[in-house]
C-alpha cells in the first residue's frame, strides 16, 4: 500500500469515488421495481388481456431479477481478472444500451425481432413482439445494473484499508437497496405527473418546433440515460489516478454458466403452463398447484449439482461453498431467500389489487400512483426497520430480533389473506403492509451481521454480495411461480365460478372476475404467512446465542 503522503497527493478522494460510484448503483436498483407500479399499465396500453398476458409480462420484472442477480455472481470475479475501471465504464454502457432498447422497444427494436421472428417462420402479433423487446431491454439492462454492485464492493476494497471498509460497504448495500426500496413510488408518482401535464408537455414540446410524444412510462427510462452518461464521466474523471489492479488467475467459464443455466432454468420451469384445469376451491389446502415445467426444473436440479461439484474442486471459485458448512451462515442465507421470496409477495399483490379495482382505463396512470404510494407503506417501514433492527440485534442477540421481525411479518400476511376483498379500504391495506415490511425490515441488519460475521475476514466481502443475490433469488423465484399460481387460481376459478360470459353481462363478468383476483391475492398472503413461519426454523436453530459471536478476523 502506498505512504499516506504519497496517496494524499495522487490517489483521489476515496469517499469522493464511492460518491461517484454509488450513483448509477442507485439508478439500477431503481430499476429492479420500478414497473411494479405501473406492469399492468404497459400490458393494457399495448392491447393485451390482463387476465392471460400477465404471465409473460411477469418476465418484465423476473428477467430483470434474474440478469441482476446472475450478473452480481461472476462481474465482481471479472473486475479482479481485467481491472475495475474498464468492468464499471463496460457496465454502465450496457445499463444505457439497456435503458435505450426498453424507451423504443416499440421501435425499431421491435422491426428487427419481428424480421428475426419471421426468417425463423414464427409470426407473432405486433403486440407480442414489443412486449419481447421490453423484456430483452430490460434483461440487458440488469446485466450492467447487477454488475455494479460486486464491482462496486470490490472498488471499496481498493479504496479503503481492511479496517475501514465496513462502512463504505455498508453505504454501497444500503445504497443498492434504497434504490429498489423507492423504485415502485418514483415509477408511480412520474408516470401519474406525465399523464396529468400531459397536454401542457405537448404545448411546450411544440413551441419548441419538436413532434415529440408526451412523455409516459418509457420517459423513465430515458431518464437513466444523462444521469448514467453524467455519472460515467465523472467516474472516469475520479478514477483517472486510482492504480487499476489485476489479479491472477483464471475465470470460472464453467462455473458461471452452470450456475447460469441453472437459474434461467428454474425460473422457466416455475413460470409453469396456466391453463383454466380445475383447482380446489381454496389454495388453503394446497392439494394441487399447477402444472409447472417438470423438465426444466429437472435440468436446472443437474445444472446446480454440478456447479456444487465444479465449485468445490477449484481453488477460487465464483462463491465458495464451504461457507454453507457453518450453521449461521447456512440458516442466514435461506432466511434471506425467504424473505426474499415474501417480500416480492407484497410487491406483486398491491399493484394488481389497485389495477383490479380501476375499472377505467383512462386512469390507469391514477392507478400506478396509487400503487405506488400503497407500496411505499411496504417499503419505507422496511427501511426504517432496518435501523433499530441493527440496535436491537446488539442488544437482545440476532436470533431473538430475527424471530420477532418474522413473528411480525407472519402476523401481517395473515391478516392479509383475512380482511383482504374487493372493497377493501386502502388504511387496511397500508397498515397490514406496514407491519409486513416492519417485520421484514427487522431481519435485515441480524441476518446480513449472521452471514457476513459467519465468514473468515477475507471473505466478508463474498459474503456480502451473497446476502444481496440469495435476496434478488428468492425474489425472482416469486415473480416466476406466483405468477403461474395465481393466473391458475384465477382462471380455474372462473370456469368454475362466473356463470355467464363477457358477451352476455361485460359488467357482471367483470366484476366477478375482480372478485375472484382479489381472494386469489389474499391466498398469497397465506403463502406469505407460512414462508415466513419456515424461516423461523433456521432462525430458532441456526441463530443459537452460542453463535452470536462473529468469527475472529
Amino acid at each position: 500500500m502506498m505512504p499516506s503522503s504519497t496517496r494524499s497527493t495522487a490517489a483521489p478522494n476515496p469517499w469522493l469515488v464511492l460518491a461517484l460510484i454509488c450513483l448509477p448503483v442507485f439508478i439500477g436498483s431503481l430499476d429492479l421495481t420500478i414497473v411494479s407500479a405501473f406492469l399492468p399499465e404497459i400490458v393494457i396500453n399495448l392491447g393485451l388481456p390482463l387476465q392471460t398476458a400477465l404471465d409473460e409480462a411477469a418476465w418484465v420484472v423476473s428477467g430483470y431479477l434474474l440478469a441482476y442477480a446472475v450478473s452480481m455472481t461472476f462481474m465482481g470475479r471479472i473486475s479482479d481478472l481485467v481491472g475495475r475501471r474498464w468492468v464499471y465504464i463496460a457496465c454502465l454502457l450496457i445499463f444505457i444500451a439497456g435503458s435505450v432498447l426498453v424507451a423504443t422497444a416499440h421501435q425499431w427494436p421491435a422491426d428487427m425481432l419481428n424480421l428475426l421472428l419471421r426468417r425463423m417462420d414464427v409470426r407473432l402479433p405486433r403486440e407480442e413482439i414489443t412486449l419481447i423487446a421490453i423484456i430483452i431491454g430490460r434483461v440487458i439492462q440488469a446485466l450492467g445494473a447487477g454488475a455494479l454492485v460486486p464491482v462496486s464492493l470490490a472498488l471499496v476494497s481498493d479504496l479503503f484499508p481492511p479496517e475501514r471498509r465496513a462502512q463504505p460497504l455498508g453505504v454501497v448495500g444500503a445504497v443498492d437497496t434504497l434504490g429498489w426500496v423507492l423504485g415502485h413510488l418514483y415509477g408511480g408518482v412520474l408516470v401519474n405527473w406525465f399523464a396529468s401535464q400531459r397536454e401542457g408537455f405537448v404545448t411546450f414540446l411544440a413551441s419548441l418546433g419538436l413532434n415529440w410524444p408526451a412523455p409516459d412510462w418509457r420517459t423513465l427510462f430515458w431518464i437513466n440515460v444523462p444521469l448514467t452518461i453524467i455519472a460515467l464521466i465523472l467516474t472516469l474523471i475520479a478514477l483517472r489516478r486510482l492504480p487499476d489492479q489485476r489479479s491472477p488467475g483464471r475465470f470460472d467459464w464453467l462455473g458461471t454458466a452452470l450456475i447460469t443455466a441453472a437459474l434461467i432454468l428454474l425460473v422457466a420451469g416455475l413460470g409453469g403452463n396456466v391453463d383454466a384445469s380445475l383447482a380446489p376451491t381454496n389454495l388453503s389446502d394446497f392439494s394441487q398447484l399447477p402444472a409447472f415445467n417438470g423438465g426444466a426444473l429437472l435440468l436446472a436440479l443437474f445444472a446446480l449439482l454440478g456447479f456444487v461439484l465444479v465449485e468445490s474442486r477449484l481453488k477460487d471459485p465464483l462463491i465458495d461453498l464451504h461457507l454453507f458448512r457453518r450453521r449461521r451462515f447456512a440458516a442466514g442465507a435461506l432466511i434471506n431467500l425467504l424473505i426474499g421470496f415474501c417480500l416480492m409477495i407484497g410487491l406483486v399483490i398491491v399493484p394488481i389489487l389497485v389495477n383490479v379495482r380501476t375499472q377505467d382505463v383512462s386512469r390507469l396512470s391514477e392507478a400506478a400512483f396509487q400503487a405506488g404510494v400503497l407500496l411505499s407503506a411496504l417499503t419505507i417501514p422496511m427501511a426504517l426497520a432496518a435501523v433499530p433492527g441493527g440496535w436491537l440485534s446488539d442488544r437482545i442477540g440476532i436470533q431473538r430480533t430475527t424471530l420477532l421481525g418474522l413473528s411480525l411479518a407472519v402476523i401481517g400476511f395473515v391478516l392479509v389473506w383475512q380482511t383482504w376483498r374487493l372493497d377493501v379500504a386502502d388504511a387496511i391495506m397500508a397498515a397490514e403492509m406496514a407491519l409486513v415490511g416492519a417485520g421484514i425490515g427487522l431481519t435485515f441488519s441480524p441476518i446480513s451481521a449472521a452471514v457476513i460475521n459467519a465468514a473468515d475476514a477475507d471473505k466478508r466481502g463474498v459474503a456480502s454480495a451473497l446476502v444481496i443475490i440469495l435476496r434478488l433469488i428468492g425474489m425472482t423465484v416469486a415473480v416466476a411461480s406466483l405468477t403461474t399460481i395465481a393466473l391458475y387460481r384465477v382462471n380455474s376459478l372462473g370456469a368454475i365460478e362466473v356463470g355467464i360470459s363477457a358477451a352476455e353481462d361485460p359488467n357482471a363478468f367483470l366484476q366477478a372476475y375482480a372478485e375472484i383476483t382479489v381472494r386469489v391475492l389474499a391466498e398469497l398472503g397465506l403463502i406469505g404467512a407460512v414462508l415466513c413461519g419456515l424461516a423461523l426454523i433456521p432462525a430458532a436453530l441456526g441463530f443459537r446465542r452460542e453463535t452470536d459471536q462473529p468469527s475472529s478476523p
